[in-house]
């Protein structure tokens, strides 16, 4: 490579500044990339802790001058909003590699559909009433997420009549504003909802996510999702018998080839099946929290990893990955009914509940909250650990049951409201 590796940085990265610089340390240079708007916040971290340049983040070829203005030759990036922009000026500064460009969910799905890799039914919603059609066409139930939606925001499942007059009554009245940008095209799309392979226990859940990092690929355990499709917690490694962890590496492989990815770092989401595993999605970025559990229990340096990927490294000799313990990772998520938080409990008695490693994140009473934020709506995020899958199954029971009776919550009429179903469904 010559110069440095330009990363495009932005807020909910699955890589943080500091642990970019951190696993660069003094071999590998880096380049950060911020748009022109950041906020001040970003601005003073970036520039305290590596070379930073600005560039209006809406124009790539913009973008891909000030890059090589820099000194830099490749740019990737571990936000998942910015993998579009990123594709684009790698396009741009290496047009002979035959880069190519990275596509929204509706395309990806396309793809998937038209390469045998996926048999997941999809249509844009011109309106919102279209779900009531899909949902009888589909039988199955209907999942509906932004084109370009990230986290599980604004992420629907429609599996009863009530859901779907639930989902209709939140959009028409703003038809214009959730559905058409400023060109008209549609901004959400439905797919058709896949039932994975019930596990033995209710931990982990039906799904899982591969995470290809050049030559390394291995799997991720998911625990219950929160309605209607929140993301709760993640855990490695995978409790599922080697023949299924090969079968899964295969399958997001075939994903990746039909979507025409190049080398890099992939997080790809499957649902396995008895007779065939299907792709829920395909993240075109280190997939979040990866990194940091890798560091916690493994042998791995998968941040270095990702990077030296990302750079073009010619010395990639790591295929395999080794845990020394079980790890975890929660998000707690707040009643779907919820507004606002009214009672939390405190950082210091979360930290000394068996197994914890870290706390990263508790929000305090009086807080808003909304499930449409998805996943970055969590109110706590705590790590543990555990020798076993059973040691942190239990661990992660106990650390859940512990925050549901912890925090309290008010919907948007300031009534108490409580979810009957997580962590109930752990159990």
């Amino acid at each position: 490579m010559t110069g440095p590796l330009a990363i495009l940085v932005a807020d909910r990265a699955s890589l943080t500044p500091v642990e970019i610089v951190t696993a660069a340390a003094d071999t590998l240079p880096v380049l950060f990339v911020l748009d022109a708007k950041a906020d001040d916040r970003l601005r003073l971290v970036a520039e305290a802790l590596a070379p930073t340049v600005y560039a209006d983040f809406t124009d790539a070829d913009g973008c891909a001058a000030v890059i090589t203005n820099a000194g830099a030759g490749t740019v990737t990036t571990f936000t998942d909003r910015l993998c579009p922009l990123a594709a684009r000026i790698r396009r741009l500064l290496r047009p002979a590699d035959g880069h190519r460009l990275w596509s929204d969910k509706e395309e990806q799905r396309r793809r998937l559909v038209a390469a045998g890799v996926s048999r997941v039914r999809s249509a844009v919603l011109d309106h919102p009433e279209q779900a009531r059609t899909l949902m009888a066409r589909w039988g199955t139930g209907v999942v509906v997420k932004p084109v370009d939606g990230v986290a599980s925001a604004h992420t629907w499942l429609l599996r009863t009549p009530h859901d779907v007059d639930a989902f209709v009554d939140a959009f028409v009245d703003a038809f214009v504003d959730a559905f058409v940008d400023a060109v008209g095209a549609p901004r959400l799309f439905a797919e058709e909802f896949i039932a994975g392979l019930p596990r033995a226990t209710p931990l982990p859940a039906d799904y899982v996510s591969v995470e290809m990092v050049g030559p390394l690929a291995f799997v991720t355990d998911r625990a219950p999702p929160a309605a209607p499709c929140r993301e709760t917690g993640l855990m490695w490694p995978t409790s599922l018998p080697q023949n299924t962890v090969t079968r899964l590496v295969a399958t997001a492989g075939d994903a990746l080839a039909a979507l025409g990815a190049g080398p890099g770092s992939y997080h790809v989401e499957i649902k396995p099946g008895s007779d065939r595993d299907e792709i829920i999605e395909v993240n075109g970025r280190l997939g979040g929290f990866v990194a940091r559990a890798a560091r916690y229990g493994a042998d791995v340096d998968v941040a270095r990893l990702a990077l030296d990927v990302a750079a073009g490294s010619p010395d990639l000799g790591t295929r395999s990955i080794a845990w020394r313990r079980c790890v975890a990772v929660l998000l707690f998520p707040a009643p779907q009914a919820a507004r606002r938080i009214s009672r939390a409990p405190d950082r210091r008695s979360l930290s000394r509940r068996p197994g914890v490693l870290a706390v990263d994140e508790v929000r305090g009473a009086g807080e808003p909250c909304d499930w449409r934020r998805g996943t970055h709506d969590a109110v706590a995020t705590v790590w543990l650990a555990g020798d076993g899958h059973h040691e942190l199954w239990d661990r992660f029971r106990d650390l859940a049951g512990h925050l549901h009776s912890a925090f309290a919550f008010a919907d948007e009429r300031g009534e108490p409201v409580a979810d009957e179903d997580w962590p109930a469904c752990l159990t």
